[in-house]
C-alpha cells in the first residue's frame, strides 16, 4: 500500500476523516474484546486520586479526582468541580485568593481565580502563571504559534491585564513562572537545563533585571531578608542559602523549607525517601516507607509541610510533617502488587527496572520506559497496569538514561547525542527478559512513544508487539510544530547540521525501513496542542506502507488526557489491543 499524499501536519478536515476512518476500522476489529474488558477497568480509572497539594498559613489545597471529577479542596471545603482537567493551583500566600487553570486535556485552558470562595476572574488561553501583588495580579501567558522558528525569543511574556511587560529577551524555549516576596517580584526563566533569575521592585517592571544565572534546573524554595533559597539540580542536587551550597548526598526528587530547615525527598534506586535537614543542611533524621514509594506532590508553609505519595497499588497516600514527625492522613489503597527490583549493565551503566508480578504466573510482560527531560519515573498508580497486573499480565518499568532518578549526569546521560543511551538501556532489559522466557510488547507515552517507536523499528524479533501513545517520532520536524521549541535543549536543533546527524539517527521515522515489524497501536489525540497528531499520523501510514499490521487510534482531549469516561474507553482500547497481541501464538 502506498503512503498517503495528505500533508498530516495541517489537520485540516482531509487528515481528520483519515484519522476517524483508520480509529473506526481498529476500534471495529477490537470491539468484541473492549466491550467484554471494559466494565472492568472501569473501577481503576474512577478510583479517588490526588494530584496536587499547596500549601500557606491559612489554606491547604488539594486537587482531587473522584466520582469523574477534578475537584479543588481547601480547607476541607470543596471550592470547585469540573469533568475536565485542573492542571494547576496557585493559592495566593499572605491573602485568600486562589487560581487554578483548567483544561479539556489540550494545554490552552481556563484560567479562574477565585476571592473567598467566590469566581472573581476567568480568562481562556495559555495561561502558565499567576503573580499576586497587593490587589492585583500579573499572568504569564504564552503565544503558541505551530510555525514558531527555535531561533526565535520565547513565546512566554509576563502582562498586567493586556498590558505586555515582560519577556522579550528571554531565549526561545525557555519558559517562565515568578512570585512576589513582600515587595519584591523573583521571575525563573528556565528550559531543562539552564536557569535565569530576575528579581525587581513587585510594581514596577523596569526595575526586573537578571539577578542570577545557572546552567541546570533550579527551584526557588523561598526568599526571606534578601536571602534566596533554592535547590539546584546539579550532580545530586545543591541546597543553597544565600551564596552557601550545600552538595546532597544523594539525587533529589523535591524540597521545601520547614521550621528546622529543609525537608528533601530523595531518590534511592527510584524510590522516595523523605529526609529533614537543618538550616545549615546537616542531616536530622529519615523518614522510611515500608513499601516502594514514589512522590507525587508536596508543599510547605516553610514551617509545616503536606506530602503526596504513590505507589504501584495505591493512588495516594497524604502525609503531614510537622515539629519533625511525618503522620499519614490518608490514603487509598486499590491492590497489593508483588514488586521486586533488579538491574541490567549498559555501557558500565547499572539501569534499574521494577518488576511487577502479575496476579498469576505468566510470561506475558509489558515494558514501559520514558528516559527524558530529567522525569523520574518512580512508584505510582496506573490505571492501565493495575488492570493488567490483575489479569494476567507482569508490568515492567525502566529507569532509563535521560530521567533524573540518578542526578543530573544521568539525566544528560540520555540528552541530544546521548540518546541512544536510552535506547540501548531499554532494549537491553527487554533482552533480558527475552532471554528469561518472557514475551514482551514494549509501551511508552509523548517522549516515551519516541522511545517504543524506535525500539520497534530496532529490534523487532525480540518484542511481541508495540505500544506507542502520544509520541514524539519525527525529530527533524518536531521544533516547528506546537510546542516543539521548548524541546531543542533536550533532543538537540534540527537546523544545526551537526545536531541534524545525530537526530536523524535517533528519529523513530526516518529510521523506520521497509520490512516486517510486530503489531503496533499508535494513539493521539485530535486535540493534543502540544505534540502534534501529525507524528503518530506519520510513522502509522509509513508502517502500513510497508504491509505491517499497524493500528491508529485517534481520540478526543489533549496531551493531559480528556475526560474520564474518555479515560476509559482509551484505557480499554489500549488494553485489548495488549490481551490481542499475547494471545496470538500464546504459550502462557
Amino acid at each position: 500500500m502506498p503512503m498517503t499524499e495528505l500533508n498530516f501536519e495541517v489537520m485540516d478536515e482531509e487528515v481528520k476523516d483519515y484519522a476517524r476512518k483508520q480509529t473506526y476500522i481498529f476500534k471495529q476489529k477490537f470491539n468484541a474484546i473492549f466491550e467484554k474488558i471494559r466494565p472492568d477497568i472501569k473501577p481503576y480509572v474512577y478510583q479517588k486520586k490526588v494530584k496536587s497539594v499547596e500549601l500557606t498559613r491559612t489554606a491547604q489545597c488539594f486537587v482531587t479526582v473522584e466520582n469523574g471529577n477534578n475537584n479543588l479542596i481547601v480547607n476541607g471545603k470543596e471550592i470547585y468541580s469540573t469533568s475536565g482537567i485542573i492542571v494547576w493551583i496557585k493559592p495566593e500566600k499572605e491573602g485568600d485568593r486562589i487560581a487554578l487553570f483548567e483544561t479539556s486535556g489540550t494545554d490552552e485552558g481556563i484560567l479562574r481565580v477565585f476571592s473567598k470562595d467566590k469566581q472573581i476572574y476567568t480568562e481562556k488561553g495559555f495561561v502558565h502563571d499567576i503573580i499576586y501583588f497587593y490587589d492585583r495580579f500579573y499572568l504569564i501567558r504564552e503565544k503558541r504559534d505551530e510555525n514558531i522558528s527555535s531561533t526565535s525569543g520565547s513565546s512566554n511574556g509576563i502582562y498586567l491585564e493586556d498590558k505586555y511587560l515582560f519577556g522579550k529577551n528571554i531565549a526561545s524555549g525557555m519558559g517562565l513562572s515568578g512570585e512576589a516576596y513582600g515587595d519584591k517580584i523573583i521571575i525563573h526563566a528556565g528550559n531543562n537545563i539552564s536557569t535565569e533569575l530576575y528579581i525587581g521592585e513587585i510594581g514596577n517592571p523596569t526595575t526586573w533585571k537578571l539577578f542570577k544565572k545557572y546552567k541546570s534546573q533550579v527551584k526557588i524554595l523561598d526568599y526571606e531578608n534578601e536571602i534566596l533559597y533554592t535547590l539546584r539540580f546539579e550532580g545530586n542536587g545543591i541546597l543553597t542559602v544565600g551564596e552557601k551550597e550545600y552538595p546532597l548526598d544523594e539525587p533529589a526528587e523535591d524540597a521545601v523549607r520547614v521550621k528546622e530547615g529543609f525537608l528533601v525527598v530523595h531518590m534511592r534506586d527510584a524510590k522516595s525517601i523523605p529526609v529533614l535537614y537543618s538550616s545549615d543542611c546537616k542531616k536530622i533524621k529519615e523518614f522510611p516507607f515500608t513499601t516502594y514509594k514514589g512522590l507525587i506532590a508536596m508543599a510547605s508553609d516553610n514551617k509545616r509541610a503536606n506530602l503526596v505519595m504513590g505507589d504501584f497499588g495505591t493512588t495516594f497516600n497524604i502525609y503531614s510533617y510537622s515539629d519533625g514527625q511525618i503522620e499519614q492522613i490518608e490514603k487509598n489503597e486499590v491492590s497489593k502488587f508483588n514488586a521486586s527490583e533488579d538491574w541490567v549493565n549498559v555501557n558500565g551503566n547499572n539501569v534499574h527496572y521494577f518488576f511487577l508480578q502479575a496476579n498469576r504466573e505468566t510470561r506475558n510482560t509489558l515494558v514501559y520506559g520514558y528516559g527524558g527531560f530529567n522525569i523520574s519515573l518512580l512508584p505510582s498508580y496506573n490505571n492501565l497496569f493495575a488492570y493488567l497486573l490483575n489479569n494476567g499480565v507482569n508490568v515492567v518499568i525502566c529507569n532509563l538514561p535521560g530521567g533524573g532518578e540518578y542526578g543530573e549526569e544521568w539525566h544528560k546521560l540520555g540528552m541530544r547525542e546521548n540518546k541512544i543511551n536510552v535506547y540501548e538501556s531499554f532494549q537491553a532489559v527487554i533482552k533480558k527478559l527475552k532471554k528469561e522466557g518472557k514475551r514482551v510488547i514494549c509501551y511508552g507515552v509523548s517522549n516515551g512513544g519516541l522511545l517504543s517507536s524506535y525500539t520497534l523499528t530496532q529490534i523487532p524479533e525480540y518484542i511481541e508487539g508495540a505500544v506507542i501513545g502520544n509520541p514524539v517520532i519525527d525529530l527533524m520536524r518536531f521544533h516547528r510544530l506546537l510546542a516543539g521549541q521548548y524541546w531543542v535543549s533536550e533532543y538537540g536543533n534540527p537546523d544545526d547540521e551537526n545536531d541534524a546527524i545525530f537526530l536523524k539517527k535517533y528519529s523513530s521515522y526516518e529510521q523506520l525501513k521497509p520490512g516486517k515489524y510486530p503489531p503496533s497501536l499508535t494513539y493521539s489525540r485530535m486535540s493534543d496542542d502540544r505534540v502534534h497528531p501529525a507524528h503518530a499520523l506519520k510513522f502509522y501510514d509509513k508502517l502500513i506502507s510497508y504491509g505491517n499490521e499497524a493500528y491508529l487510534m485517534i481520540g478526543e482531549g489533549g496531551h493531559l488526557g480528556s475526560g474520564l469516561e474518555d479515560t476509559v474507553d482509551e484505557t480499554a482500547f489500549i488494553a485489548s489491543f495488549i490481551e490481542y497481541v499475547f494471545s496470538k501464538n500464546s504459550n502462557m
